[in-house]
């Protein structure tokens, strides 16, 4: 059999790994614009916001300030979490900003084009119920009417001797500018995950999607600046609620991971051709400080049969890049069996980072030579230039290697898992080579008699 020609994967054009190139901000917000790039908004000046601008998601390039505030605004400072909207041409930047009374508020910023300059369409906050309020995004539903949805800030809000940061939500006028209605209080922090500080608990940086008729609140939990921020999310049949907490938050956290700190404060997006849905999010720069300094993120999320959102997330080691090549993940139509029996987990969309997401996870005895083999039919004759096998969170089960036969035809031998538990992936990336049967042969630890697999993704056309 001939040997594949291996590359790096750092050197392979189609993967990415998590963080991207921009720093020292927070709050990311993309925005897919017309144009048919993407913009990305971020807590990033004492006076205003800077914009970056993107293709691929993962590549950011021409930082551009696009607001910038006067001498004559309301706003002086704290300029936090700007989000942009589109509508009839015109460009909405929903931002938070201290008033000349030291409160925060929520006003709008338009402009002609998606990066700027943003003017106050408003000489004063959007609303004001003489609380601070932050963290503005906006859900347009499919009926078109659109709603406004909030934190109302820990900073002013203070119940039994606790500071609280509460989610609210009204409805948006058509007119972008003024909201209809008194404002609705949708969540407040009551699960255990999110009480990780001591007198002050928080629901804040909200985004609202929708999926199968389900209203998904999404929201961060814990203090901004500590390891514990974390994603949650609420659901409900109405975009205004009653709301009902997800039993399995947080979706999105750091856990045990040492490099690794504080993911949370989000947004939505979807590649070019809107087939994969992507949460964007910030971690720590420098995970053993903490604090104001953070990075951007992306990472794949994933609905599940039964409606569960579950983010293959925060990373940190090689995945495929979102909508850099026509590369396809062919793996998802192929069929696979693990030591003989089918299995559809392994295809799933789902690689595991945490325990309490094991369901999703494969666990195989090994056959009689002492390994896991699998077998993949690709249903057809491809060209795959790359392969990731994911392991389990069962690390006492963690697979060392494998090997790659494609049609008895092409091999590798010995590709290695990292050690690094937050590298999730063995990969094996190689020359374009056409493929139908691929054999996988997974090697276990040492006087080990189980392997833990998550998912197995195969790049080709």
């Amino acid at each position: 059999m001939e040997l594949l020609n291996i590359i790096q994967a750092e050197e392979d054009p189609n993967l990415y790994s998590n963080p991207s190139n921009v720093n020292n901000i927070g709050d990311p917000f993309v925005l897919k614009a017309k144009d048919g790039f993407y913009y990305m908004y971020c807590t990033s000046s004492n006076n205003g916001y800077y914009c970056w601008k993107s293709t691929d998601l993962v590549n950011w390039t021409d930082k551009k300030m696009v607001y910038i505030k006067t001498e004559e605004s309301w706003a002086t400072d704290c300029f936090w979490a700007p989000e942009v909207v589109e509508q009839d041409g015109t460009y909405y930047m929903y931002l938070t900003a201290k008033n000349r009374n030291g409160s925060l508020r929520i006003s709008v910023a338009t402009s002609s084009t998606p990066d700027g300059l943003f003017k106050d369409a408003l000489d004063k906050p959007l609303f004001d119920d003489g609380y601070a309020a932050i963290d503005a995004t906006v859900f347009t539903d499919d009926d078109g009417k659109k709603y406004l949805y909030y934190a109302r800030d820990c900073s002013e809000n203070i119940q039994n001797g606790i500071r609280k940061s509460e989610i609210y939500g009204v409805q948006l006028n058509d007119d972008m500018i003024s909201v209809n209605g008194e404002p609705v209080l949708l969540t407040t922090p009551t699960q255990l995950w999110e009480k990780g500080s001591a007198d002050t608990y928080w629901n804040e940086g909200p985004a609202m999607i929708k999926h199968n008729n389900t209203y998904y609140l999404t929201y961060s939990a814990n203090f901004f600046a500590s390891p514990t921020y974390s994603v949650g999310y609420a659901t409900s049949d109405s975009p205004l609620g009653t709301f009902t907490k997800s039993k399995d938050n947080p979706i999105l956290t750091a856990g045990t991971y040492k490099n690794i700190s504080g993911p949370g404060h989000h947004s939505f997006t979807t590649g070019l051709d809107g087939s994969e849905l992507f949460m964007v999010y910030h971690t720590h720069t420098f995970p053993g400080v903490g604090g104001g300094n953070r990075q951007v993120n992306i990472d794949r999320v994933i609905f599940t049969e039964s409606g569960e959102m579950y983010v293959d997330g925060p990373t940190i080691s090689y995945q495929p890049k979102p909508f850099s090549s026509t590369l396809l993940n062919v793996a998802k139509t192929s069929q696979v069996t693990v030591n003989g029996d089918p299995t559809a987990l392994l295809t799933d969309g789902i690689f595991t980072i945490h325990k309490k997401n094991h369901p999703y996870d494969l666990v195989s005895e090994l056959n009689e030579n002492g390994q896991v083999e699998i077998l993949i039919d690709l249903l057809d004759i491809r060209n795959i230039s790359t392969i990731l096998v994911y392991r389990g969170v069962d690390v006492e089960n963690d697979f060392t290697s494998f090997d790659l036969i494609i049609d008895n035809k092409h091999k590798y031998e010995g590709c290695i898992l990292p050690e690094d538990m937050e590298k999730r992936a063995a990969i094996l990336s190689f020359s374009p080579t056409e493929a139908r049967k691929i054999k996988l042969v997974l090697k276990p630890k040492e006087n080990k008699d189980k392997i833990s697999i998550s998912e197995i993704i195969i790049l080709g056309k």
